[in-house]
């Protein structure tokens, strides 16, 4: 017959639950030795004291075994009532569990309290300014390239076209619902306010010229073309040229480089004439010559002051006026050209292009080696950060949102996981919920049979000590 040698258990548990065994074993031998020793020695004192540590030790251990094993199973497997506890009230466990659940945690003032010592922007602005370090990221480059995965492959699942049609009926619908031409409007009022229409004049006058020096060959055709063929050659570049010029000199007076070059212009005369009034100052100097003082300063007409241009933003104001009175006739057009948008094919080619552009970027951003998504990502996310830190009114914006929306959460889902909770426990077997309470917290149980046997041994030899002296 092989030998099996004895190999410690795995678990704490397990190998505390045998240190207790061995030690109500030591004991249980003890009080065997001493009282076979005390009938063979009588004479020997201290036998009575080692057989009343032993027995009490005994005593108290065995109560105490029997007591936490009781918790779990019938101990010795005898059906004795009141044993077995956990098992046999295992529904009513789980609903004590569930309602303990549901009293302290998942109530919506409770957890309004509790939340109110949380600063979740914080925490999360933290989160997205960590920078990614090292071959695998840290834990939070690992946690977002597991979620950028997690939503690829969610969103990988979903059907393109229900989700295009989705989309497009939803932004549809709201657009269908919402006037435009009010805040197009507000808009461009606000362009025209701060002076920020100039810019877009001045970049349509310098389109202008470049379309102007790009077509001058086709504009001497077209005219040559159109002229009588008795007119000269001659005549025709003549008209064509000055047609070209005309228009270049217009567009050039529109533009901010003829504002810039009246500046400096009336800068130059000024400083002349000041030259001239400090000469007429000092006739000793100059004698009595006659000194011709300068024309005044052009009086406007270009570049900004352009009566074009002046005009061109008086358009726009009273443009901005009529898109935000939506009595008007021109915000009633801009309305009626948003509906035929909105109805027409490309709308829905166009929502569909962009699911397609949405998902492509995300399969991209999760496919293992896409450094350039993941550093756009990461300094996306890290400018985020840092706008939620420098940013107070945002942060408690954000912390507000966040507890409102975990005590809606609660209290909508509160009842459901507490129900699911119990209803997990109810589904569990008895075998199945004593192993994992007995994992738990049965290392902890197993000190008190040894506690047991070593303190009932004490009282043991405490009690045979006062009854010899008496």
């Amino acid at each position: 017959m092989a030998f099996t040698p004895f190999v410690l258990p795995s678990t704490p548990f397990h190998r505390m639950r045998l240190l207790a065994t061995l030690l109500l074993v030591a004991m249980a031998a003890v009080f065997a030795f001493a009282t076979w020793a005390r009938g063979a020695y009588p004479d020997v004192a201290g036998l009575g004291y080692l057989r009343a540590f032993a027995e009490a030790s005994l005593v108290g251990g065995l109560a105490d075994w029997f007591a936490v094993t009781a918790l779990f199973r019938h101990p010795l497997g005898l059906p004795i009532p009141h044993t077995a506890i956990i098992p046999t009230n295992k529904d009513r466990i789980g609903d004590s569990l569930a309602a303990f659940l549901k009293d302290n945690f998942l109530t919506p003032a409770v957890m309004a309290r509790r939340m109110e010592g949380f600063d979740i922007a914080a925490g999360f602005a933290r989160w997205l300014s960590t920078p990614s370090s090292g071959a695998a990221g840290g834990p939070t480059g690992r946690l977002r390239r597991a979620l950028t995965g997690l939503v690829a492959r969610f969103v990988g699942a979903l059907d393109d076209e229900v989700v295009a049609q989705l989309l497009a009926v939803t932004v549809t619908d709201q657009l269908r619902t919402t006037a435009v031409a009010p805040g197009i409007g507000r808009f461009l009022g606000s362009l025209v306010a701060d002076g920020r229409h100039e810019a877009v004049i001045e970049r349509v006058v310098i389109a202008g010229l470049d379309l102007l020096d790009t077509h001058e060959a086709d504009i001497h055709a077209a005219v040559a073309e159109r002229s009588g063929k008795w007119v000269p050659a001659w005549v025709d570049e003549k008209i064509s040229t000055g047609i070209i010029d005309a228009v270049r000199a217009r567009l050039l007076a529109m533009s901010d480089a003829a504002t810039v070059h009246a500046r400096r212009d009336r800068e130059a005369v000024m400083s002349d004439f000041r030259e001239r009034r400090a000469a007429i100052e000092a006739p000793a100097r100059l004698g009595a010559q006659a000194v011709a003082l300068p024309a005044p300063p052009p009086n406007g007409g270009l570049g900004r002051e352009h009566p074009d241009r002046i005009a061109i933003t008086g358009w726009l104001t009273r443009l901005s006026t009529d898109l935000q009175n939506s009595g008007s006739s021109v915000a009633g057009k801009v309305e009626a050209a948003k509906l035929d948008l909105l109805d027409s094919p490309a709308t829905a080619g166009l929502f569909a292009s962009l699911w397609d552009t949405i998902k492509g970027f995300l399969a991209d951003g999760a496919r293992p080696g896409s450094d350039r998504r993941a550093e756009t990502t990461s300094r996306f996310a890290a400018e985020l950060g840092g706008v939620i830190t420098a940013n107070p009114v945002l942060a408690d914006a954000l912390n507000t949102l966040a507890r409102r929306a975990v005590v809606s959460v609660v209290a909508t889902y509160g009842a459901s996981v507490v129900r699911l909770v119990s209803d997990t426990i109810r589904s569990w077997d008895a075998g199945t919920v004593t192993d994992k309470l007995e994992q738990a917290v049965g290392r902890d149980l197993q000190y008190i049979r040894i506690n047991g046997t070593v303190i009932g041994g004490l009282i043991g030899l405490a009690i045979h000590a006062v009854e010899v002296l008496v």
